[in-house]
């Protein structure tokens, strides 16, 4: 085969093996730990790197020397034009087309340690901004979990909202109309709940008596959508998935945006809701009615429900159910525009 043809090939091979060697370095992959601390997953190595490991595989490539000394070219007796990197026995019209290329090792060691010192920084650089990434991230689940009520076995079967305000657990609750702004209010934070959203709830459930009390803590994973209709009415559908019992049930908030009121169902004339605190960003109320749980003497149910905006694109609910004016469950659910 013709020499330089051979050469030429030689290179394309080269630089095919040295890419690939570069591709294989940026598919490396680490083990690293999930930050909720349990299984490591697989992270690949940024894409930078793999950009500068190509570079140096090319430019290393096109630095090499030639393999061969030199290569001559010659015409024999018949006309035909030689090409060899061996003088020819009777070396006639033989002219050389391409020198030995002088390598300097020195330099070429010096370069090798400038690249390697480049992609070190590199590297040391990726892992300080993955870093930083992981501790932002685990800042935010901190933040996220102090937000959550301390759902402690303390807490369960303390007094309701209406037994803390000096009124009696048979009382009914305080209507009232919206004072000014409320209603403007409530209606931006509800336009702002528009949409689908995604994240967990945290479920606590009181069981045992007042001396010997026994919490339940169960997770799910929420799905919600909700639409604000022309009518006035705030729609949260949501579907909560328990991992632990494998199993699906479904809540429905449902609330009434009056120009004077808050209430729970269409067309009434005294609201059914106390408002506690109401703004852009929050809405407190209770609800009161009475709860008959089979054979048993019907129970008074007390729930205190706060929707809260916690970011651009965050919110959180807060239900805490009172039976005859103790408290038996805590739901708190954050969720995350999807």
């Amino acid at each position: 085969m013709n020499i330089m043809l051979r050469n030429i090939l030689t290179m394309i091979v080269s630089a095919v093996s040295i890419t690939f060697s570069a591709g294989i370095l940026a598919e490396t992959t680490t083990q690293q730990y999930h930050p909720k601390g349990k299984m490591p997953y697989k992270c690949t190595v940024h894409w930078r790197i793999f950009i500068f490991s190509a570079i140096l595989a090319w430019t290393g490539l096109f630095s090499t020397p030639q393999l061969d000394a030199e290569i001559y070219k010659w015409v024999d007796e018949k006309g035909v034009i030689h090409y060899g990197n061996i003088l020819p026995a009777d070396p006639v019209n033989v002219k050389i087309v391409s020198r030995e290329y002088q390598h300097d090792e020195a330099a070429d060691q010096e370069r090798v340690k400038a690249d390697q010192k480049a992609l070190d920084a590199l590297t040391e650089e990726i892992k300080t901004e993955e870093q930083q990434a992981s501790v932002e991230k685990q800042k935010k689940l901190t933040e996220a979990k102090q937000d959550q009520p301390p759902m402690f076995a303390s807490e369960c079967f303390s007094p309701s909202y209406s037994i803390q305000q000096g009124r009696g657990v048979n009382e009914a609750i305080i209507p009232r109309d919206f004072i000014e702004g409320e209603y403007q209010n409530l209606q931006k934070l509800f336009q702002s709940l528009e949409g689908n959203w995604e994240g967990n709830a945290l479920v606590l459930v009181c069981e045992g008596t007042q001396d010997k009390v026994r919490k339940v803590v169960d997770n799910y994973s929420v799905k919600s959508e909700g639409k604000m209709r022309s009518t006035g009415q705030f729609v949260l559908k949501t579907a909560l998935y328990s991992q632990k019992k494998k199993a699906t049930h479904h809540e429905n908030l449902r609330l009434y945006l009056g120009p004077k009121k808050l209430t729970s169902e269409p067309n009434i004339s005294i609201a059914d809701i106390e408002l506690i605190s109401v703004s852009s960003d929050e809405l407190v109320y209770v609800e009161k009615g009475q709860k008959r749980s089979g054979s048993e003497a019907s129970l008074m149910r007390e729930t205190v429900d706060t929707i809260r905006k916690t970011g651009e694109a965050s919110f959180s609910l807060e239900r805490i159910l009172y039976l005859n004016g103790r408290l038996i469950t805590i739901n708190t659910w954050h969720l995350e525009s999807k």
